[in-house]
């Protein structure tokens, strides 16, 4: 909820008004979206010219369907008289500049940002979920963490919230360092440092330079809450003077796990420990690495002064976030394990790993349906490869789909596995209607080879789109 004199304010002297002799400044709007389709009554329509798209052509879409009215550069014509179009030089920055006017009014928020090249999403999700049982908690919408969807999700903050949960993403130095001067996290909690995006960043190194911008924009009074286990994270420590809180499955992190047991695909248990409090935990999140998220949940919510016994309720009610390791039955008595999200190399290793240690009948098979991982640039042959060596000795089949996915079935063979248990459909990602052949095709020699109580991983980066063979695998 913002007010138009949060704009107004925010963006004194560069601002005109038009639709109304005499608007309010106390006129409320309850969010903001750049996406017509998103608007409900008495919204802000944020009219962005992107590189295939430029926004204001629907403006007068977004004012039929209820928006009260449009950020914009210039103003569209055919709009109800009465529709406001604040019309400014840049809308981003207008954008940018009436979110640092609104948080000004809402001093008692805890702002966490969370950051990391895999897990981001999983784990604000999980923090959310926690915090909500001290008090109203907003989280960012979906996966809106970039310049434009950060501050969108800013401008639903209402004054019951006392933390707002902030997924940031970065794809480029110095990246996160602009969102944190939108609004600087009091906490910034940090999953891990993998090759996502090496296309923009050129190295590993640089990766963990750019996450560290979250740690580095923390007071003497803030927490960083860091991930032990892995090192590039462990070693943000010296990028700040805030107080430091590790999570991981290591001795030496504050709050950690131990004695870890159960179904590594429908949600393993363990032994959480803090100070010298511990608590039995039953998760329903797969993998190892949905212990880690449950350990950066946990770690937010001690920070919250909230009790091992209210943690453990919560994490115990989390379940698989959609697209995220989704546990669905598939035809012929199989199980689809629906990844397709996203993918990394780390994240399809994670994933992997989960399902190798799960325990099928005899005679079942472990299948990996894989798409190209993109923005890896000129990193992707290799990324490729690796991943492929790497999953070898996790499942029985291979199948890539794509272009660089090629190199998933190299590194596979290379690492020993048969090539009779690998299949390759080649697709340029950019031509639609070659891609979809090439995903029709492996759906068909699926269906014929697919036997009972068949494991099967589908994931890709979103871009490739696999939910559609998600969709046709099903039951």
């Amino acid at each position: 909820m913002f007010t138009l004199n949060d704009i107004l304010q925010g963006n004194a002297g560069k601002i005109r008004v038009v639709g109304t002799t005499a608007p309010d400044p106390q006129l409320v709007f309850h969010a903001a979206h750049h996406d017509s389709r998103q608007i409900t009554l008495d919204d802000l329509f944020i009219a962005i010219k992107g590189a295939k798209v430029d926004g204001h052509r629907f403006i007068a879409t977004a004012a039929r369907a209820g928006a009260r009215a449009a950020l914009c550069v210039e103003p569209a014509n055919d709009v109800p008289s009465d529709f406001l179009q604040i019309i400014v030089p840049d809308v981003v920055e207008a954008l940018h500049a009436t979110v640092r006017q609104r948080i000004q009014r809402q001093t008692e928020t805890i702002y966490i940002g969370i950051t990391g090249s895999n897990g981001k999403t999983s784990t604000k999700e999980a923090v959310a979920s926690v915090l909500s049982r001290v008090a109203p908690t907003l989280k960012t919408y979906a996966s809106y963490n970039t310049e434009i969807g950060f501050p969108l999700t800013l401008l639903q903050l209402e004054p019951e919230h006392r933390f707002a949960v902030l997924e940031m993403g970065a794809q480029w130095v110095g990246e996160l360092a602009m969102l944190c001067t939108i609004a600087r996290p009091d906490w910034s909690i940090v999953t891990n440092v993998g090759t996502s995006h090496l296309e923009y960043f050129g190295s590993q190194e640089r990766i963990a330079l750019a996450k560290s911008e979250i740690v580095q924009a923390l007071t003497s009074e803030g927490i960083a809450i860091l991930n032990y286990d892995d090192p590039l994270v462990q070693a943000m420590h010296e990028k700040t003077n805030a107080r430091i809180l590790y999570y991981g499955l290591a001795p030496e992190a504050h709050v950690r796990a131990s004695d870890i047991g159960g179904d590594t695909l429908r949600g393993l248990s363990f032994t959480l420990h803090y100070q010298q409090e511990s608590i039995r935990i039953q998760l329903h999140l797969p993998g190892e690495h949905g212990i880690t998220i449950a350990l950066a949940a946990a770690a937010a919510g001690l920070s919250a002064g909230l009790p091992l016994t209210e943690i453990k309720i919560a994490l115990e009610q989390l379940h698989t976030f959609k697209r995220r390791g989704e546990i669905k039955p598939g035809f012929h008595g199989s199980t689809v394990i629906d990844d397709s999200y996203n993918a990394s190399r780390k994240s399809i290793l994670a994933i992997a790993h989960a399902m190798h240690d799960a325990p099928i009948q005899g005679g079942s098979k472990r299948w990996a349906v894989l798409g190209d991982i993109l923005e890896l640039g000129s990193f992707a042959p290799e990324e490729h490869r690796i991943t492929g060596a790497e999953i070898a000795h996790q499942v029985d089949y291979l199948v890539a789909i794509g272009d660089n996915a090629r190199y998933f079935v190299e590194g596979a063979i290379t690492a020993g596995m048969p090539s009779a248990h690998t299949y390759y459909y080649q697709a340029d990602i950019e031509n639609q209607k070659e891609l979809d052949a090439a995903k029709q095709a492996a759906i068909t020699m699926l269906k014929e080879q697919i036997q009972k109580e068949d494991l099967v991983l589908v994931k890709a980066s979103l871009g490739v789109g696999m939910d559609t063979i998600v969709n046709a695998l099903l039951a």
